[in-house]
């Protein structure tokens, strides 16, 4: 009987031989001077979703967000890359729907604005801004005379001043 004792343990062994491996890359892009987060610390969506309420056009697509900083001393530009606009994917000759964008009170457009740091960065630096709602609607309101589905990209581009604000 205890010859099969060492047949048992090594059949045992080679059972718990093997093995599953995960491997999982993680990335980050990292700015040391400044980054644009969901009021909750989270990354901004890539999407927003715009609802469509006939006779009345689009509803905007509103998130609160906020400003990070290694200097909040130091004024903000911020701008949008190009002028917005959804585009009709399904019926590509359709006119575009022009698009406005907000960020707190401050209407963006592709020529830079001064947030000043000291309206925004009221509290502790790890804390960010204050909550700046990102507001994203139609120009023009009214109602929309093509069906079908839109897509357009804003670009939103916010730079730190060289020089500390005033």
């Amino acid at each position: 009987m205890l010859k099969y004792v060492p047949i048992a343990a090594a059949a045992l062994m080679s059972m718990s031989a093997h093995a599953v491996q995960k491997d999982i890359t993680v990335t980050a892009n990292v700015d040391t001077t400044l980054e644009m987060l969901s009021a909750d610390g989270s990354a901004l969506p890539t999407t927003m979703q715009m609802q469509y309420l006939p006779g009345s056009g689009l509803q905007a697509a509103e998130m609160n967000t906020k400003i990070f900083t290694n200097d909040k001393a130091k004024d903000l530009q911020i701008r949008l890359a190009a002028e917005p606009a959804l585009k009709n994917q399904t019926s590509p000759g359709a006119k575009e729907i022009p698009l406005a964008v907000k960020l707190g009170t401050t209407a963006l457009s592709t020529t830079a604005t001064t947030l000043k740091a000291s309206e925004i960065f009221t509290g502790e630096l790890a804390q960010g801004s204050n909550v700046l709602p990102l507001s994203i609607g139609q120009k023009t309101a009214g109602a929309i005379t093509a069906a079908g589905s839109y897509q357009g990209l804003v670009s939103v581009i916010v730079t730190q001043s060289a020089a500390s604000g005033s």
